[in-house]
């Protein structure tokens, strides 16, 4: 059917006849799923949320919270998100900047203020339930299982999600904004005050001066290919099905 070469030591193939017979089972165009562009803010519904595991390309696995949205009505595009769940004692740590002094929310921190601002958007009831009953959490997988639960089924609402971009390898994608910051003058004992990402009201989601700025440089930008569990903690005795989120 071919024969072939050695040239600048690639193999060229030449083919010797014309087959057709290919057409009836190739699609020519992509079905897949269209993805939500960088820098803009939509209206979605939370179609999936569950526990997943993630394997590096050292082998290594990591846990995540799957979180999967999807665009409404004239707005056709999913955005998925992988939050990693924090396993590490630097996860607990917050960092300091060394050259302004500001500190930043630890990874843990924000991994629960980017659950619980979903939970409080998406189910408000659920968050209060789980906020009343927080004392009682005393591992990951409890704090996990109950705002899957929260968030489970709950499809059918609508709310307004920003997304904001990140860079690799040369191409910009579509990710969350940090939920949570901490001011210059924080000690250890400051909360976090929370970074609205999602909401029922859209005009309560904005752009920070240096989102604007990174917006600009994404906007501005040549066309790019597109490439498409804590140590020694013990679950308590409480029952995760009496609370009802």
């Amino acid at each position: 059917m071919y024969d072939s070469y050695y040239e600048n030591d690639l193999i060229i193939i030449i083919m010797n006849n014309f087959n057709f017979g290919g057409l009836a089972d190739t699609s020519f165009t992509n079905n897949g799923p269209q993805y939500l562009r960088p820098y803009d803010i939509y209206e979605v519904n939370l179609t999936n949320i569950k526990k997943d595991v993630l394997k590096g390309k050292d082998g290594t696995e990591y846990g995540v919270v799957a979180l999967e949205f999807k665009g409404c009505g004239d707005i056709k595009g999913v955005y998925t998100h992988n939050l990693f769940i924090p396993n590490k004692d630097a996860d607990f740590e917050r960092r300091v900047n060394e050259t302004s002094g500001t500190p930043y929310p630890s990874a843990f921190e924000q991994f629960q203020y980017t659950l619980m601002q979903l939970t409080q958007v998406v189910n408000p009831k659920g968050a209060d339930k789980i906020k009343e009953n927080a004392s009682k959490l005393k591992s990951m997988d409890q704090f996990i299982d109950l705002i899957t639960k929260a968030l489970t089924g709950k499809n059918d609402v609508k709310f307004f999600l920003k997304l904001v971009g990140r860079t690799q390898n040369g191409s910009t994608f579509a990710t969350l904004p940090n939920a949570c910051v901490l001011s210059k003058t924080a000690t250890a004992d400051t909360k976090p005050s929370a970074l609205n990402f999602v909401s029922l009201d859209k005009s309560l989601l904005f752009f920070s001066n240096y989102e604007l700025t990174q917006m600009k440089k994404y906007q501005e930008a040549k066309p790019t290919p597109m490439a498409d569990n804590n140590p020694d903690e013990k679950d308590s005795d409480i029952d995760l099905d009496d609370i009802d989120v």
